[in-house]
């Protein structure tokens, strides 16, 4: 009888571990469901590269509610090569920076869905996604640990997140993370920066458990976002416009200014909340500067981003014409509010600094 039962475990294992994926077949099935985004603030200019992971075959796709919250056109790669510039904004969770797209596609490949009540301390973790602007990036690591967001400085509260070592960066937000069998347990948020300039992550990877999220896939809201046509991933190759402002002069640029527009690429920074710092700022009248709500009119772009679990907001200043970034900087606050009146300070020094230079003649 024991001898029997001694058998049976045997074969229990024997099976089990028959049946346990090879970790690249798992990676080629996460590869198979995970998306590029491309976000734009328009005019084709690229604002961010991020993940999304496919959890519906009929095209609903989960990605980072920040990599596309202010983004005037979107577009979304699948590794078939097959690209899709319109997207529908159908359900969002603000807290958990998680979102719902819906583009029009069929028959596209999904991932088994997993629970991240299940996941231990210890369990491999893999990860497909975009990091570093480098698209389906493959990497693993190991499940460290379930713990509330407010337990970490900065990320929010009043939700779980799963804690993970393998190595992600600047793209992977929204990205699938599965466990050994390429169930899919959470979704990347966060901490790495949403920009595909964004530098790797040097602290731990966190990932909202998808118990918390998949019902957004079932939304019912209809946001037709800006069609992504015109959107390209960045290349190392100088472009004709690039060459043209090699010479271009930041300061020239910041002196003829008359009209800027601020934008957030976060959640916790309100554009409105600056604009009224910057009014409030004694120097800001004798400027001459109006702030627009519309870009398309403004001389200067202002954009403020703050990468979750931080609390240090950057902020650049770009020329609408060319692009060119005039300037940039961060401060470091306990929210949107102590950043605005910070940033308004430096960049009203800045201003009032540069339009009391005098000009540098061209010639003598």
């Amino acid at each position: 009888m024991r001898a029997a039962v001694l058998a049976m475990l045997l074969c229990a294992v024997a099976a089990t571990a028959q049946s346990a994926p090879e970790a690249s077949e798992v990676i080629n099935r996460i590869t198979a469901a995970t998306a590029l985004i491309l976000s734009g603030e328009g005019a084709g200019r690229l604002n961010s590269i991020s993940s999304g992971v496919i959890v519906r075959s009929n095209g609903v796709l989960l990605t980072a509610y920040h990599a596309i919250k202010n983004a005037r056109e979107v577009q979304v790669r699948l590794k078939s090569g097959d690209v899709y510039d319109q997207a529908v904004l159908i359900g969002t969770d603000e807290r958990r920076d998680v979102v719902a797209l819906k583009i029009p596609a069929t028959n596209l490949p999904t991932l088994p869905l997993g629970s991240g009540e299940d996941v231990k301390a210890g369990d491999p973790a893999y990860v497909v996604s975009n990091s570093s602007g480098l698209a389906w990036s493959a990497s693993s690591g190991i499940f460290s640990a379930s713990r509330l967001a407010d337990e970490i400085p900065g990320a929010g509260q009043g939700f779980r997140v799963l804690q993970f070592t393998a190595p992600i960066s600047g793209g992977a937000s929204g990205a699938p993370v599965t466990d050994s069998q390429g169930r899919l347990v959470g979704i990347v948020t966060g901490g790495i920066g949403s920009g595909h300039k964004a530098t790797v992550s040097s602290g731990p990877g966190f990932a909202v458990p998808i118990d918390a999220v998949i019902a957004l896939a079932d939304g019912s809201m209809t946001l037709a976002l800006g069609s992504g046509a015109a959107l390209q991933m960045p290349t190392n190759r100088q472009s004709a416009s690039s060459a043209a402002i090699a010479s271009f002069n930041p300061q020239e640029a910041l002196r003829a200014a008359h009209t800027l527009c601020i934008s957030a690429k976060t959640m916790y920074f309100t554009p409105a909340r600056l604009e009224r710092e910057l009014a409030q700022q004694k120097d800001f009248s004798g400027l001459g500067l109006v702030v627009v709500k519309d870009p398309r009119v403004a001389d200067l772009l202002i954009s403020v981003d703050r990468p979750s679990f931080t609390y240090t907001f950057t902020y650049s200043v770009t020329d609408s014409r060319t692009s060119a970034v005039l300037e940039s900087g961060k401060v470091t606050a306990i929210d949107g509010n102590a950043a605005s009146e910070k940033i308004a300070k430096q960049l009203v020094v800045e201003w009032v600094k540069v339009r009391q230079a005098q000009p540098v003649s061209k010639s003598n």
